[in-house]
């Protein structure tokens, strides 16, 4: 049997907003095309809006086969 994927959702238009402003959020966002995921304000280039994912917790970001940022979780 192969891997439960759990997918996220895609950001509203506010969450969006915020994530391109860099501003506090109270969720991750995971990038399709890079399998990354980040927290709120990451140095990152701004990904293409159709490849984010929006996960509420670690777990379920690694769970859906995503890994944390270097930049912006070493930090």
């Amino acid at each position: 049997m192969g891997k439960i994927v759990i997918p996220g959702r895609p950001p509203s238009d506010g969450e969006w907003q915020a994530l391109t402003l860099r501003h506090a959020a109270p969720v991750l966002y995971a990038v399709r095309t890079t399998g990354i995921y980040c927290r709120d304000g990451c140095p990152a280039r701004t990904p293409n809006r159709k490849n984010v994912s929006l996960f509420d917790t670690r777990a379920s970001a690694e769970a859906a086969g995503f890994r944390a940022c270097k930049r912006c979780w070493t930090v």
